[in-house]
């Protein structure tokens, strides 16, 4: 007699999954994807709802002041826009899974924004790269209508590759494993081109004497935080994915809180677009100069009174 299959606990004790909902898995690798996707939300309802709380009025502000540079700068920092609209959906996904019923939904809008985010943070390198190196190009391709064409390719090309995947993965065309592997290797394409954009950034900066140390600073922080970002927080979780280790489910856990906070931390790339950012990067230089110029002052004094 065939025994049924154990409940899945999702992200609270109390929601569960069972097999039968989802679709069975062929091969025994599978079985451990659906593990690993079931780690993402072990954070707790408490936990999401508390960062979302925190997340949704901050990113909603931080897209009301980056769009407000428009009108007053006549830029258009327009992939910094659609990177925080693909964090909100993300955020509202996150609520869903607190219940069962929008389980699966919430999950499949929640992989089309995440590659979608990750799509707008490799365009933010590419545009800082392409600054950097080549300013003239830059200068004359910079169009309205480039930046609709990018941006409307960033939110359809990963639905329609999503949508894709789930028909593929419905009716047996390639084998599960296969598919979710390549699921879990794509985010690594999209961290290289960032490295590559802020390898080919620093050495243009580097030869460049017209530019203050600041300035250069100004220049590189943008793709400087969208690569630190990228590595400490949502890259973690997908290696573990792809390692699938069945002792690290704290380790799921805690990469799991750290890629659910990479929203809140997309809201500071504001800083870097707003006409007065060089007056707040050069603060903490002002900052530790004038605590240089104390000591100094500090050990003369004590000096003469030795005397």
């Amino acid at each position: 007699m065939e025994t049924a299959a154990p409940p899945i606990v999702t992200s609270d004790s109390n929601l569960y999954i069972t097999t039968d909902e989802l679709k069975p898995y062929v091969s025994e690798p599978s079985k451990n994807y659906k593990e690993d996707y079931n780690q993402l939300i072990k954070a707790g309802t408490v936990y999401i709802s508390i960062i979302s709380s925190i997340e949704i009025p901050l990113i909603c502000l931080a897209i009301y002041a980056v769009y407000s540079l428009i009108k007053l700068h006549h830029s258009a920092p327009v992939f910094v826009i659609n990177l925080l609209a693909s964090d909100l959906i993300q955020i509202v996904c996150m609520l869903l899974f607190t219940s069962p019923s929008m389980w699966t939904i919430s999950l499949t809008t929640m992989m089309w924004t995440s590659y979608t985010g990750f799509y707008f943070m490799t365009c933010i390198a590419i545009e800082r790269y392409v600054l950097i190196s080549h300013p003239v190009w830059h200068r004359s391709q910079r169009s309205v209508k480039c930046f609709v064409c990018t941006s409307l390719t960033g939110w359809l090309l990963p639905f329609i590759l999503i949508i894709i995947f789930l028909l593929l993965l419905s009716f047996d065309i390639i084998p599960d494993f296969i598919l979710i592997e390549i699921l879990f290797y794509m985010p690594l394409i999209f961290y290289a081109v960032i490295i590559v954009c802020f390898v080919g950034s620093c050495r243009s900066l580097s030869h460049s004497i017209s530019l203050t140390p600041v300035k250069k600073q100004l220049v590189l922080a943008p793709l400087f935080f969208v690569l630190m970002s990228y590595t400490f927080l949502i890259l973690p979780i997908n290696i573990l994915l792809i390692v699938r280790n069945n002792n690290t489910s704290s380790l799921f856990r805690f990469t799991g809180v750290l890629y659910l906070l990479n929203p809140l931390v997309d809201c500071l790339l504001y800083v870097f677009m707003r006409s007065d950012a060089e007056n707040i990067i050069r603060t903490p230089h002002c900052c530790s100069r004038l605590k240089r110029v104390e000591t100094e002052m500090g050990q003369t004094t004590s000096t003469d009174v030795q005397r």
